[in-house]
């Protein structure tokens, strides 16, 4: 509305002031979508050019997105399709998101209107039909076989789009192992002929993905030990490479020990992971800690932490041991604080320019983002535990595990 009407200034400073930085006009990202479709339909290789974006942005996406966007639709339709997105979204937030107490509804409006959401909105991200993709699995996932099947479908499908969705079919381990041979068989071969319908497009996607700076609006397993490296002086007797490979080796080594202590601390406590909070969680953590190790990734992923969220407030509500409820209230904050990170970061900035030391600027602002990324991957850590613990308990995995014990007890009495 304020675009749309004569107050595009305050659009502007409303957005900046919540930490986020608009471009132009709205749905920018969609509109590179449109662009690249409608350039692909003019015979435009836009793997080496795109001029119908208004960036110039060369295809980076998967290259079904160039098959499947409508042939009617172009760069004209971008406010037309970013506001649906956007519409479509803020809807689906009322199957996510269900307060029942005046806390929960102040944490989940942190979350709706954190700079994470509302970047992705003001992009209109195509990460947003991704979300509503996997948000339709996880409704399709509650339900009784055979429809729960359908839910694996759409999961390949976002996987087919965006890549990292692939992860989610690992859910499949809540069959039986004759229903996942036949599925896993069918997603495989799914992946096949894609690969070889489009292998020059894909060998394209390697070259065009951007390197991604470690110190922007984005997160990645890579940010704390390669930007801390690359912030040490060029005079050290060791090589960056080095120190950022040493430093990656510890942060893995720490998430581990504190993921094994997180399952100690869960091993007890009993979780429905058949109700949708609870498997909203799962896929969400699913998502974002394959993101989080896969590679660079922009703040607007991180949209799927309002899975994430409803889950961590409704496990905490029915947990009674002390231990684990402190445990999830520092999830929740750290979740709050991730979300809230950009305009934390810029708010802090902007007090910085009141301090004349040049040098202690510096520090805070360095002191800030090293801060940031500890508890990204804490954070992290916390995350890939409740899936570890979903996954342990599902029914395949269990089945597997008492045949492996049956057949090592039956090998071991040989002897």
């Amino acid at each position: 509305m304020l675009w749309a009407s004569e107050f595009q200034p305050v659009y502007f400073a409303t957005l900046r002031l919540l930490g986020v930085e608009p471009f132009r006009f709205p749905f920018l990202d969609i509109h590179g979508v449109l662009a690249a479709a409608e350039c692909h339909r003019l015979g435009i290789d836009v793997y080496l050019s795109n001029p119908c974006d208004v960036e110039n942005r060369i295809q980076t996406y998967s290259p079904l997105w160039l098959v499947v966007t409508p042939s009617s639709w172009g760069p004209l339709d971008t406010a037309r399709v970013g506001l649906i997105l956007d519409l479509l979204s803020i809807l689906s937030l009322a199957i996510v998101i269900r307060p029942r107490s005046t806390a929960e509804i102040v944490v989940f409006a942190l979350a709706t209107f954190s700079p994470m959401t509302v970047f992705a909105l003001e992009r209109a991200n195509n990460d947003i039909i991704i979300f509503l993709l996997i948000l339709g699995g996880a409704l399709l996932y509650l339900v009784p076989r055979p429809y729960r099947l359908c839910s694996y479908a759409l999961f390949l499908i976002a996987g087919l789009l965006k890549y990292y969705p692939l992860v989610l079919l690992v859910l499949m381990l809540r069959e039986r192992w004759q229903r996942v041979l036949l599925l896993a068989t069918i997603a495989i071969a799914t992946l096949i002929l894609f690969g070889i319908s489009f292998r020059t497009e894909l060998g394209h996607l390697l070259t065009n993905i951007p390197p991604a700076p470690y110190f922007t609006n984005g997160f990645s397993a890579a940010d704390l030990p390669y930007g801390f490296a690359a912030a040490m002086p060029d005079q050290l007797f060791i090589s960056h490479a080095v120190i950022a490979l040493c430093l990656l080796t510890a942060l893995a080594a720490n998430a581990l020990v504190r993921a094994r202590q997180n399952l100690r601390l869960l091993a007890s406590t009993e979780i429905d992971w058949t109700q949708r909070e609870e498997s909203c969680l799962v896929i969400g953590s699913l998502l974002l800690t394959a993101c989080f190790f896969a590679g660079p990734n922009m703040d607007y992923r991180g949209v799927f932490f309002l899975l994430v969220l409803p889950g961590l407030v409704r496990i905490r509500q029915s947990v009674a041991d002390p231990a684990v409820t402190r445990w999830l209230s520092w999830m929740i904050v750290a979740t709050l604080f991730i979300m809230w990170k950009e305009f934390l970061r810029r708010t802090l900035y902007a007090l910085l320019d009141y301090v004349p030391n040049e040098w202690l600027r510096h520090l805070v602002e360095f002191s800030f983002w090293l801060g940031r990324e500890l508890v990204w991957w804490r954070l992290i850590a916390g995350l890939a535990s409740i899936v570890i613990l979903c996954l342990w308990r599902m029914p395949l995995t269990k089945d597997s595990v008492a045949g492996f014990r049956r057949l090592a007890a039956s090998s071991l009495g040989r002897f």
